[in-house]
């Protein structure tokens, strides 16, 4: 069977197109979750300049404030208050 000469071209540009779409959804999240990580550490060490809260900083809390985030920082900071962690 002689193969379809037209065809390869069409395919290789839509395996193209869907590797790009799916580049592009995937680099907005990474994006995001790059921007919500870096802003969890920064709020990290500037939240021990703050003499009513006491973070200890080690490698849970930054684990947490860095997947986490900002909301990681309010786990953080309420597991601090009760005295359940950190």
């Amino acid at each position: 069977m002689a193969p379809i000469p037209f065809l390869e071209p069409i395919l290789t540009a839509f395996l193209l197109v869907l590797v790009v779409f799916f580049a592009l959804k995937l680099g907005k999240k990474l994006i995001v979750l790059a921007i919500n990580s870096f802003l969890g550490l920064v709020v990290l060490v500037l939240l021990n300049f703050f003499p009513f809260v006491q973070v200890d900083i080690n490698i849970w809390s930054i684990l947490i404030a860095g997947l986490g985030g900002i909301p990681g920082i309010l786990i953080i900071i309420i597991l601090s208050t009760l005295g359940w962690a950190f």
